[in-house]
């Protein structure tokens, strides 16, 4: 099977002149994860939901977006792009996304942008096929959590120290009750309040009763933006179950649990791996 049996087209482009903001508006409005940055009519660069998210970092105590949506696209879209062909391998473009690590690759022919294709066409053709390979063989065992209560700010700050980019968001007992994904943080919308109080739980000694507790201002935490009731799927589930659930539910990831226990994480990343072989 080739690339142009499974990719996207039309693409959707904006301007490199064109604001954040606008960026947001018209992947909200087409469902889509990235656009193409297109200057007269060429491919200049691909603006992803990873690129939103990285402007969010900041020292700052608060966090605010209403400055970064009038940023220009040409500012954060990635520029070194590579691009495939349509007539390529999907196997052989699997690989070069997680040789190059990224998530889309440009279709081209004679200087013409036909298409694009990413890890989720590669999942949706993965969740048709009778594969059986298990769940437990192919997902990663690191993941990142986080309590409820943690700010916005410690989230971005753990992803991206841990180049792991979706956290598990737990209650203080390490139920998990949601996820976080590139998607929660690039739409979520601004607070309405100042701030909010919140009451934390800090351990009394090395011995570890849970029993001081203590009230934190905080602008926005984790519960405000994170997706749930959260899905998830046991270890011993077939890999195409899984991609049947990402595709269905329109997400990247699925928590993998082991009777009740979290044990790992599959994503569409690792689904493409298995692609690539």
């Amino acid at each position: 099977m080739q690339v142009v049996d499974l990719m996207n087209a039309p693409v959707y482009s904006v301007s490199p002149e064109d604001t954040v903001g606008h960026v947001k508006n018209v992947m909200l409005k087409h469902k889509i994860g990235r656009v193409a940055v297109a200057y007269e009519g060429a491919l200049v660069g691909v603006i992803a939901k990873y690129d939103l998210v990285k402007m969010l970092e900041s020292s700052e105590a608060g966090w605010r977006r209403r400055n970064q949506d009038r940023t220009l696209a040409k500012t954060i879209m990635s520029e070194n792009l590579i691009t495939t062909s349509p007539k390529t391998l999907i196997g052989e473009a699997a690989r070069e996304m997680i040789t190059n690590e990224i998530g889309c690759l440009p279709v081209v022919k004679d200087g013409d942008l036909l298409g694009i294709f990413t890890e989720t066409d590669l999942v949706t053709h993965f969740a048709t096929t009778s594969t059986k390979v298990q769940v437990k063989t192919i997902m990663a065992d690191a993941f990142l959590t986080c309590h409820r209560h943690h700010s916005i700010n410690h989230v971005l700050r753990d992803m991206d120290r841990n180049h792991i980019f979706r956290t598990i968001v737990q209650e203080g007992n390490g139920v998990p009750v949601g996820i976080i994904t590139h998607t929660n943080l690039t739409f979520a919308q601004e607070p309405s309040v100042d701030s909010k109080d919140i009451v934390m739980v800090r351990k009394a000694d090395r011995a570890g009763v849970q029993k001081n507790r203590y009230v934190r201002k905080v602008l926005q935490v984790a519960e405000d933006i994170m997706s749930e009731p959260l899905i998830t799927i046991q270890d011993d589930s077939k890999a195409v179950d899984a991609a049947r659930v990402m595709v269905k539910n329109r997400i990247d990831a699925i928590p993998v649990v082991k009777d009740e226990s979290l044990v790992g994480i599959i994503s569409k990343t690792d689904i493409t791996r298995k692609i690539a072989g």
